[in-house]
């Protein structure tokens, strides 16, 4: 892909740099970085070709910023541009009485989410922190709420008990004998039903029939897990970002 006529899009986590090359009638999404601070390996961005620009939504911090920032720099010269939240955007209107301190990845998703669906809808993104958020029919973002992911609640367990051990996260039910699956299967078991909890507060704003989409690094782990129907998208946040910058392919 010749130089120029692409951008690179950047959905940088707390624990994963998920990436995308968007051109006027491309797109390709690379696989995700592992974000390690000053250790993080950008190695997958070195045989790319200067971008024409670089969008990134940031939800891990300034100093993880700074890190992207000097990589892209000493790569090929150029500032990548961080995105924020605005008062209104793509038929999405905010809420939040300050609206760029509303996170940009939670925006972003909603505002993929809208040109996925017209109606009332609830946006999942399930990562190293989980966010539950809805939207009005209208676009009319309603609010929301944030808690820690699966990983985050077993880690945060196992440091107080340190007898504990944490061997892969996936579910095995409620019937557990060993204590490594106890503590795996109900860190994800309790986030599903906290997500269940706030969906059923939706219900009376949004109706019954309000669309839910999932998106984030656990997101396929939890949908399964859910009564409620879910879409997931993997790559919302990246979507969004490439609405707003202009390259619908």
């Amino acid at each position: 892909m010749p130089a120029s006529d692409f951008d690179l899009l950047i959905d940088h986590g707390n624990s994963r740099i998920k990436w995308a090359m968007a051109g006027a009638q491309s797109w390709s999404v690379g696989e995700a970085i592992d974000y390690s601070g000053k250790e993080t390996d950008f190695g997958p961005w070195s045989e790319l070709d200067a971008p024409q620009r670089i969008v990134v939504s940031n939800s891990a911090g300034r100093a993880a910023f700074a890190h992207l920032e000097n990589w892209c720099q000493s790569q090929w010269q150029l500032k990548p541009q961080l995105l924020k939240a605005k008062p209104a955007q793509h038929g999405v209107s905010n809420s939040y009485p300050e609206p760029e301190t509303l996170g940009s990845d939670r925006w972003l998703a909603l505002i993929a989410a809208r040109q996925l669906r017209k109606g009332p809808l609830a946006v999942i993104d399930c990562g190293t922190a989980v966010t539950v958020d809805a939207l009005s029919g209208e676009g009319a973002f309603l609010g929301g709420v944030i808690s820690a992911g699966p990983k985050i609640s077993a880690g945060a367990l196992i440091e107080r008990a340190a007898h504990l051990d944490r061997e892969d996260m996936r579910y095995s039910g409620v019937f557990n004998t060993d204590t490594a699956s106890a503590v795996t299967a109900g860190a994800l078991i309790f986030v599903v039903g906290g997500i269940e909890k706030v969906l059923a507060e939706f219900r009376p704003k949004l109706g019954d029939g309000f669309t839910v989409f999932m998106t984030g690094g656990w997101a396929e782990t939890i949908a399964p897990l859910m009564r409620t129907e879910v879409t997931v998208y993997p790559d919302l946040v990246l979507q969004g970002i490439q609405l707003v910058t202009g390259k619908e392919s």
